[in-house]
């Protein structure tokens, strides 16, 4: 992959006329181990430069900056790379938009907040939430970008500083003060200047020597300070070489300041003012106010107690920590992770760890009587694969709350939660209660936050019209619907939002493996119910599956059986109902309503999931997971009787397949792997594999 850099517009490359861009960004070639892969973009005056890794950009009379980024963009095509921006935001939000899938590296050297696009707090959080990597050249710059932001994920961005070549011992020093920078107030130039003066006065053996440029100067000329002017990195090394002390007095913010670096690295004692970044820059130098009589009293300390000095210079020089090998190296590991991201990847699928929002109905009122319930086991599988996972049982919350604003109190804490704790996944279950306005406020806080619904309801034409109010609410704000069968005719408006998904199994709940069994108490297992929230059944009502196992129970009279119907059994849950699952050999499942393409009820997972032979109707198309080694499929109803009958007689085939259906379930079935699929569909994670039930 190629790493396209763009220097700022105006920025000259390698010459006097340098910049800290040019200058940071000519160092770090000097040792990157992706020399070859690197080009730079940028001015120059010399028309006739040629320089390897260096491609000149047109100087435009009008929309300057506009033709300049235009122009580098056209020139790196749409092959994908590495770009890398330094101190212009505004390039960035040109560049994403024109240039969506390439990575991007933002180096920040100056006060965000001062800089074309990245003023408002709106600006920095499309960088914050857009951006691959946000560098900050010191903490304090970064405390300017995150003004008014709240961070919910801390690896996209880092401070850097800049490296310096340290010399290897300290060399000999003569009596030289030096100041480098523009020739302004803001920098200090004059306290520099009249502090020097004074000190000129009582030590008439020691030199001042500036080195620096300001095109609109209105400070007077100094006769005991001699100006160079502005002279190349090279040089000024050179010169902090030789000199005992540098001065950085400024008074603005400095965002960072090389000169207290760059000093430390040649055993130069730097004083510096206690602005901006300078403070982090000159950790073991002196820190001053930007006062002339400051300056002074610490510069005369130094040039006179040469103890004092010696120990302060060995101190700044042993300690100095930010070699430019060092420094660059961090550079070039990001540039490596980046690069090599679909590597690793492909070697570990969702290595990222995610913040998951999960709003469901976890049955908190039912005392754990549903806790094999399909949201419970979402839940497990996202801890499983290592995600922070927050829950909120919307329905519990409203019914501790029963009021006239109790919807309205719902809506505001999803807003409060988002706020706080920022997920990347919203995760809905069976609820219409969060309203479009809480969607948009959401999709406001953090555009990139995905949004996502997991239905496990049936969808046949009996029941779409009632349970569409629940599916299709707010559709045009959710990234995906995950159904637990194949998305009919009904949905064909929407058939792009919409995505198949098993019921899961976890192998902490469906523990059983009744294919073990030595003895069953029961030889067939059938349940239903009138919702999972109901304890019995509703007075009176019946659906075609009572009339169906009253008919099954007279033609299999001989067998052993546990019926959960209106007839038979009243419902069983939590550890009862796995009691008797545990007693029993095979089971039938079936689900109400007519047969959709690869629905079932959730009891699928709870019976396959526990090592049962398990008969399932044709019709449903699970023949297209399940081969008949895995499970018994019936075409009608005397074939089911048929094969209830042989497999009852068949102890050790019935096993076999049982086994053989177990294993394939939890493998590819498993919490864990529905709940990375949710990940990927979502938009979290690119795609490397087809899941198995996507090959169907």
């Amino acid at each position: 992959m190629k790493i396209n850099i763009l220097l700022p517009y105006k920025e000259e490359y390698l010459n006097q006329n340098a910049g800290a861009v040019s200058i940071l960004v000519s160092e770090q070639l000097k040792f990157s181990k992706f020399k070859k892969d690197i080009r730079i973009f940028g001015i120059s005056r010399n028309s006739k430069l040629k320089i390897k890794n260096f491609i000149v950009l047109n100087q435009s009379k009008f929309f300057r900056n506009f033709n300049y980024v235009k122009e580098f963009s056209v020139l790196i095509g749409k092959k994908k790379s590495l770009i890398e921006l330094h101190n212009r935001p505004a390039y960035f939000n040109y560049l994403k938009k024109k240039l969506p899938y390439n990575k991007y590296f933002l180096f920040f050297h100056n006060d965000p907040t001062e800089l074309d696009g990245s003023k408002s707090i709106k600006e920095r959080q499309y960088i914050y939430e857009n951006c691959d990597k946000i560098i900050f050249l010191s903490n304090w710059i970064k405390d300017r970008f995150f003004n008014g932001l709240k961070i919910f994920k801390t690896d996209n961005f880092l401070v850097f500083y800049p490296g310096a070549d340290k010399v290897k011992k300290i060399p000999k020093k003569e009596n030289i003060i030096v100041f480098i920078g523009k020739l302004n107030s803001a920098k200090g130039y004059d306290i520099f200047c009249e502090a020097t003066r004074k000190f000129i006065k009582k030590n008439k053996k020691w030199k001042v020597i500036s080195a620096g440029f300001e095109a609109r100067r209105n400070l007077p000329n100094y006769s005991h300070v001699k100006e160079l002017g502005q002279i190349d990195h090279f040089k000024v090394n050179q010169l902090l070489k030789v000199a005992k002390i540098s001065i950085a007095p400024s008074r603005w913010n400095e965002p960072l300041g090389r000169l207290p670096i760059e000093s430390a690295s040649k055993a130069c004692v730097c004083i510096s003012s206690n602005t901006g970044g300078l403070l982090e820059s000159n950790k073991n130098g002196i820190i001053v106010n930007s006062d002339i009589n400051e300056v002074f009293k610490n510069l005369n300390k130094l040039a006179n107690d040469s103890k004092f000095y010696n120990k302060l210079q060995k101190k700044i020089f042993s300690n100095f920590s930010y070699l430019l090998k060092t420094q660059n190296k961090i550079i070039d590991d990001l540039r490596s992770s980046l690069i090599n991201k679909r590597q690793i990847l492909q070697k570990k699928f969702n290595k990222k760890k995610y913040k998951i929002l999960h709003i469901s109905n976890f049955n908190e009122n039912s005392d754990g009587r549903l806790f094999y319930s399909t949201p419970r086991k979402i839940n497990l599988g996202f801890i499983k694969l290592g995600h922070n996972l927050l829950s909120l049982d919307e329905r519990d919350y409203l019914r501790k709350n029963l009021s006239l604003f109790g919807v309205h109190n719902l809506n505001e804490k999803i807003l409060n939660i988002v706020n706080n704790f920022c997920p990347d996944l919203i995760l809905v279950g069976h609820t219409n209660r969060i309203s479009e306005s809480t969607l948009k406020k959401i999709k406001i806080i953090s555009p990139n936050i995905k949004i996502a619904r997991l239905y496990i309801d049936s969808i046949s034409k009996e029941f779409f019209k009632q349970n569409s109010k629940t599916l299709l609410n707010n559709i045009n704000y959710f990234d995906k619907i995950f159904l637990t069968s194949k998305p009919n005719k009904f949905l064909k408006k929407y058939i792009n939002k919409f995505s198949f998904i098993p019921n899961p199994v976890d192998s902490s709940v469906e523990n059983l493996q009744n294919f073990k069994n030595d003895v069953y108490e029961y030889d067939l297992f059938f349940a239903l119910s009138h919702g999972q929230n109901r304890v019995g059944f509703k007075v009176g009502k019946t659906d075609e599956r009572d009339s169906f196992i009253s008919y099954l129970d007279k033609k299999i009279f001989n067998i052993k059986k546990f019926f959960i119907s209106s007839e038979f059994n009243t419902p069983k849950w939590g550890s009862e109902f796995y009691y008797y699952l545990s007693k029993s050999k095979m089971a039938l499942n079936i689900s109400r309503g007519s047969y959709q393409n690869l629905y079932s009820s959730d009891r699928i997972a709870s019976l396959m999931g526990n090592g049962l032979l398990v008969f399932i109707n044709k019709k449903t198309g699970f023949q297209k997971i399940f081969s008949n080694k895995e499970a018994v499929f019936f075409k009608n109803n005397n074939d089911l009787v048929k094969n209830i009958l042989y497999y009852n007689s068949n102890i050790k085939k019935s096993k076999e397949i049982a086994k053989k259906g177990y294993l394939k379930y939890h493998k590819h079935f498993s919490s864990e792997k529905i709940c990375d699929f949710i990940l990927n569909k979502s938009g979290l994670e690119s795609k490397y594999k087809k899941f198995y039930w996507e090959k169907i």
